[in-house]
């Protein structure tokens, strides 16, 4: 699960993202609580660090000192990067590992688990055959009060070859068969999107102790969960690749009359030699 090639690791400090700032409201709310002591956070495909290039200003001194600060990246650069620049802001802690996505769980120490995840703008990078894994592995890392946050785009713009983007509603569709496999059948997290300037974007919080079962039946259920899952994102696969094929053939017998068009053709061409790889997977 290498970074795609096309895909660039965002980093301005002078701009907090809009996910980025989300996420890190999140924290402000369990830092500032007397029953929080500490607080582990992996912060999975870490990039260049972009999530706590503000923190300084968001987060006291007093609550960074709480905080066991975990970067992981597949990219030896970006992680070293990030950890540049946690080495500034007082962590309690301070972990940098590297290693490709869907080894996570096995480069980092079996016994460790997390308060809060965070997997911001990765989502599309993530080989589909790997998604369902990724996300219950992560469910499992979470402590007894552990928040998964997720964010991504709908859409990439631009378009970035290999990248298979998921929408607000397949994300909801594929999160129904994982949390009841893993037996939280009652548990019906939001899934939100949100308008920007250049595109679409979805999240959602999985919150470890709304899931209303036990650490050892997770993981009896995980692979049950982790295979009903990914045969839903095949299912899901195949219907794009029609509709993209479709779409496609429409541009092709009537061509694109506007920018717009000329654009969206672009855009399925990418999608189109994605989700064909898919299938070889």
């Amino acid at each position: 699960m290498t970074r795609l090639a096309d895909s660039t690791a965002f980093k301005d400090p002078d701009r907090i993202l809009s996910q980025h700032q989300a996420a890190v409201t999140l924290l402000q709310a369990r830092l500032s609580s007397p029953s929080t002591p500490h607080l582990s956070w992996l912060d999975l495909a870490c990039g260049r660090g972009q999530i706590i290039v503000s923190l300084n200003e968001n987060l006291s001194a007093e609550a960074r000192a709480k905080i066991d600060y975990w970067a992981y990246d597949v990219d030896q650069n970006s992680a070293l990067e990030t950890q540049k620049t946690a080495q500034q802001l007082g962590f309690r802690s301070l972990q940098t590992k590297v290693g490709d996505l869907a080894d996570f769980n096995e480069v980092l120490p079996p016994e460790t688990l997390f308060d809060f995840i965070t997997l911001t703008n990765t989502v599309h990078e993530i080989e589909p055959v790997h998604l369902s894994s990724l996300f219950v592995k992560c469910i499992l890392r979470l402590a007894d009060t552990g928040t998964f946050f997720i964010y991504d785009m709908e859409r990439i713009h631009p378009p970035e070859l290999g990248a298979v983007p998921w929408s607000r509603d397949d994300v909801a569709r594929l999160l129904r068969p994982l949390l009841d496999g893993l037996g939280a059948t009652d548990y019906h997290p939001e899934v939100g999107r949100w308008n920007h300037k250049t595109c679409k974007g979805w999240n959602v919080q999985l919150q470890r102790q709304d899931l209303g079962v036990s650490y050892a039946d997770a993981i009896a259920n995980a692979e049950a969960a982790i295979h009903a899952t990914r045969t839903l994102v095949f299912e899901l696969l195949q219907r794009r690749l029609s509709e993209c094929r479709a779409a496609l053939e429409n541009l092709t017998k009537y061509g694109a009359e506007t920018a717009e068009e000329e654009e969206d053709k672009a855009r399925l061409l990418f999608e189109f030699w994605a989700l064909s790889r898919c299938g070889d997977q």
